[in-house]
């Protein structure tokens, strides 16, 4: 074992007569270095590496340098008599060992000179530890080990990645219970296998969904054991937790994406028996035409039959394209032409009670898709649209482009780094909850009732989606309304004619994860580059004076649950440039006028008409 040692000793006998003790010690082999006084020592310590100091005192000598100094290595100390080592005892030095001087031995001083470097050894370690727990992505947890029933045991420990992935910072959390992470979809069955692993002293391995500050759920992979004494007691629980989210998610996407592969290789062969049995139902019925030409009442039957044929055709023709095994005659086509094209057909929607407001885009995007699977998607999810509100309702139908391939802002997730065509179909009407939201593509599922629906509307425009390599999103909530995003890509040699212009910054803080998306689609299409945050403190900088930001989209439940007094806020510092949404319906908002409320759902429509009310100007 080697190591360095520094030597203060201005004498020189006393000096050989302790290098004389250090060259006794066994397979030691010490590299020492003198100095004369503590200044010198000092000096060294700051150039130089020392395991250890080692010098010789008496009473006479000052020890006010090393007091002052903050940090030094280990010190051991010799005292000459018994009033030099109480000097010692009583200075505010902390001394890893002091000897007599007339005790002194080489034995000593080896015990004494590994025990510092044993320590040294460990406490390094320990550093080196605890730097990479704390740069460390996963999370590590520690609590006491009791009590596991209520209300649970305390925190006492948190890295860094703790406070990243749930908003808490360490001192919010110290002395608190994990279960402030928990919420209504953290399952109760894994909470009491936890429990009954760790009241009997076992490890746990678990994935669970928990709550971060805001209330976003996100899931974690946890790695729960008990930390034992000397004694064998359990003293204290570890966790050890991995952001599971993406992956999960991905699992979900892969799962459905299998589930809908299966139903439609199954449609498929359905359709070509169906095919075959309408084949033959259609040719015998060509032949009885062709017999009962003379009798006008057959007749009737014959074409009333025909006619429910040709509908069955046409259900064959739905379930063979989203089989993928009716081929698809894509065109590049300038897609907001199409639709506005087909204006004419969607208004024959249009009812007492059904309004219908458009806003196509005039731009010329141009996408690879087969123009009336385009067309049917559309007019299939507007029908949904008017039987989604039975009392009435706007059905609003919107175009734009989504630069999702840009380097900076956030991105929508499911959507390759690369920008797409939007169009957006939107209702106020009843709106799903996540069992329906979950089956809704799903053949031969409908919510309408006996007689009112083949249940193949959603699953045609599914498979249009996939066929032509885009992607369909839905936003939806029970009494609120739904909205249906189609991202189709765009045609490869298009892409250049786009004009991306120079967009300023907005901020959006919002709630809900999926509205917040969907703002930020809709703010890109009007030029903008959004940022989602939940922090309250970009809010406190944007009154202060953010000169980045143009103005702030604002989820007022959000404020309300961050203990926000609006009113209070843009009294203080002037109301700025702040759009509010709100879900909650007729509840008395005491707002300023030069404030505008959207409701939720919204649209790109009532998000642009309030953007221009601050006073944003937009092409």
């Amino acid at each position: 074992m080697r190591s360095s040692i520094l030597i203060i000793e201005n004498r020189e006998e006393e000096y050989k007569w302790i290098r004389t003790l250090l060259g006794g010690i066994e397979s030691f082999s010490p590299n020492c270095t003198r100095a004369l006084d503590f200044q010198e020592a000092l000096e060294k310590t700051k150039t130089e590496f020392f395991d250890v100091i080692l010098f010789q005192y008496n009473s006479k000598n000052n020890l006010e340098v090393l007091e002052k100094a903050r940090i030094l290595p280990p010190l051991i100390t010799i005292a000459e008599n018994q009033e030099s080592k109480e000097a010692l005892k009583n200075s505010k030095i902390s001394f890893s060992d002091i000897f007599l001087k007339e005790n002194v031995n080489t034995d000593l001083l080896d015990r004494s000179i590994r025990l510092v470097l044993q320590a040294k050894t460990t406490e390094e370690n320990l550093n080196l530890l605890k730097i990479g727990i704390e740069r460390s992505k996963d999370i590590f947890l520690i609590t006491e080990a009791s009590p596991i029933d209520e209300p649970g045991p305390k925190i006492v420990y948190v890295n860094g990645a703790f406070e990243r992935l749930t908003g808490y910072k360490r001192e919010e959390v110290l002395g608190k219970t994990p279960r402030i992470l928990q919420g209504p979809k953290t399952d109760r069955a894994v909470l009491d296998r936890i429990r009954k692993s760790i009241s009997e002293g076992k490890p746990s391995f678990e994935e669970i969904i928990n709550y971060d500050k805001d209330g976003k759920e996100y899931w974690i992979e946890m790695d729960i054991f008990p930390i034992v004494n000397e004694q064998g007691v359990v003293t204290h629980l570890m966790g050890i937790e991995r952001d599971i989210t993406e992956r999960r998610n991905t699992e979900e996407r892969i799962r459905h994406s299998q589930k809908m592969e299966a139903v439609g290789q199954l449609a498929g062969g359905m359709a070509h028996d169906f095919n075959n049995l309408l084949n033959v139902i259609l040719a015998n019925l060509d032949l009885l035409e062709m017999k009962l030409k003379d009798s006008e009442e057959l007749m009737k039957r014959v074409r009333s039959a025909q006619d429910a044929i040709q509908r069955g055709v046409e259900i064959n023709k739905r379930l063979l394209a989203f089989s993928r095994k009716q081929a698809l005659n894509p065109e590049s086509c300038d897609v907001n032409r199409v639709l506005k094209d087909f204006v004419p057909i969607l208004d024959r929607i249009r009812t007492e009670k059904i309004e219908i407001e458009y806003e196509i885009a005039d731009d010329k995007t141009v996408c690879d898709i087969e123009k009336t699977g385009l067309e049917n998607a559309i007019l299939n999810l507007a029908l949904n649209a008017r039987d989604a509100m039975p009392d009435g309702g706007k059905i609003f139908i919107s175009t734009g482009f989504v630069h999702n391939g840009d380097s900076k802002g956030p991105k929508i997730s499911g959507l390759e780094a690369k920008d797409y065509f939007l169009v957006t179909v939107t209702d106020t009407g009843t709106g799903m909850d996540d069992i329906t939201k979950a089956r809704i593509f799903d053949p031969f599922f409908s919510t309408k009732g006996g007689g009112k629906g083949t249940g193949l509307g959603l699953t045609m425009v599914y498979g249009f989606v996939k066929q032509s390599n885009g992607f369909l999103k839905v936003i939806t909530a029970p009494e609120y309304g739904s909205s249906f995003l189609i991202f189709l890509p765009l045609h490869e040699q298009s892409k250049d004619e786009q004009l991306i212009a120079t967009k300023k910054k907005t901020l959006v803080m919002e709630e809900n994860r999926e509205t917040a998306e969907l703002a930020c689609v809709y703010l890109r299409e009007l030029g903008y580059e959004p940022h989602v945050s939940s922090d309250m403190k970009r809010l406190a900088k944007f009154f202060s004076g953010d000169t980045e930001i143009s103005f702030v989209l604002l989820d007022l439940q959000l404020a309300d649950s961050k203990g926000i007094d609006l009113k209070k806020e843009m009294e203080r510092f002037g109301s700025g440039k702040i759009i509010a949404t709100s879900s909650s319906r007729g509840e008395s908002l005491e707002l300023p006028n030069t404030i505008p409320l959207v409701r939720k759902p919204y649209t790109k429509t009532s998000l642009k008409e309030a953007v221009r009310n601050i006073g944003e100007i937009l092409p």
